[in-house]
């Protein structure tokens, strides 16, 4: 064979070779650019998180305590003509679900396109979260009773989110909420109020008791330092682990379920903490539950 066809063979094969080379090194660059900026991209979504705890710990952890007054402590009875609080337990209740829907609403702002669901560290509380907005929105909970729509959960969310001039925003406190009600909040929570306080319903709501459990479970998630227990807490554990699944009734209980046997059972250190609760069957004996004086 002509020698120079030999070298030009040699030559071509190289170059192939080397291009070939050339485009796996830079599909890898590629690679690890791309996965640094998802992790960088994790990252945020759990300083989001983290940021954000605290205040979404305490409106799911009230919100959750007043279901619970609703369902098995008798709160309705203030409604009564004779209480003379019936204004006040309207509007303290409606108070409860409007603040937890603006921390939420405020949360879902800040991560946007985060991978918030993706990632280990926030992706049970984003279950919890979605399994919350699906238990008030969905109709194959006691029909349309106490309904309130994705989209209305998010507008009630957004009107609860102020922005003060030159300031960060901020989700409305309990007065400014008391004060505006009439004129901002009513025509987007009246119909579901009407629902909520009948007390003929609420005895048997599947909404309300799933609801419960699913704040429960996001309250649990959040709560690394097992400061968030108490009655409802406990009641809620017990009531999981001791009521028969009703999957033909109730359409989002097996999925509810399946999220709520993922959570750990998490310690405390924490002093004045009542003895571990028992009867729980998933672990949960082995939580300190307690609560924060005055919570």
């Amino acid at each position: 064979m002509d020698t120079a066809l030999v070298v030009a063979c040699i030559s071509a094969a190289v170059a192939l070779a080397s291009a070939a080379f050339s485009g796996w090194t830079q599909l890898q660059v590629s690679k690890r650019e791309r996965e640094s900026r998802l992790e960088e991209r994790r990252s945020e979504a759990k300083v989001v998180l983290d940021r954000y705890r605290g205040p979404l710990l305490d409106a799911a952890w009230q919100l959750g305590d007043r279901v619970d007054n609703i369902r098995n402590r008798s709160f309705l009875a203030f409604l009564s003509n004779g209480s003379g609080r019936a204004r006040d337990a309207r509007l303290s209740t409606l108070f409860r679900f409007a603040y937890y829907l603006g921390w939420r609403e405020y949360v879902r702002t800040q991560v946007q396109l985060l991978p918030f669901e993706n990632e280990e560290d926030t992706r049970l509380a984003a279950t919890f979260l979605n399994d919350i907005t699906r238990m008030l929105a969905s109709d194959k909970l006691d029909g349309q009773w106490a309904m309130l729509w994705g989209d209305e959960q998010r507008g009630i969310g957004e009107l609860m989110t102020e922005q003060p001039p030159g300031a960060s925003a901020i989700v409305r406190g309990h007065a400014s909420f008391y004060r505006d009600y009439d004129k901002i909040f009513a025509e987007w929570m009246e119909r579901f109020a009407d629902d909520l306080f009948s007390p003929d319903r609420v005895r048997s709501s599947n909404r309300l008791q799933l609801l419960q459990w699913a704040l429960y479970g996001l309250v649990r998630q959040l709560d690394e330092k097992g400061a968030y227990g108490g009655g409802w807490i406990e009641r809620s554990a017990t009531e999981i682990s001791e009521t028969s699944p009703q999957v033909s009734v109730r359409k989002h209980e097996p999925e509810l379920r399946t999220h709520l046997a993922a959570l750990k059972p998490p310690t405390s250190s924490l002093s004045g903490c009542r003895p571990p609760c028992s009867g729980t069957a998933r672990g949960d004996s082995a939580w300190c539950q307690c609560r924060p004086v005055g919570r």
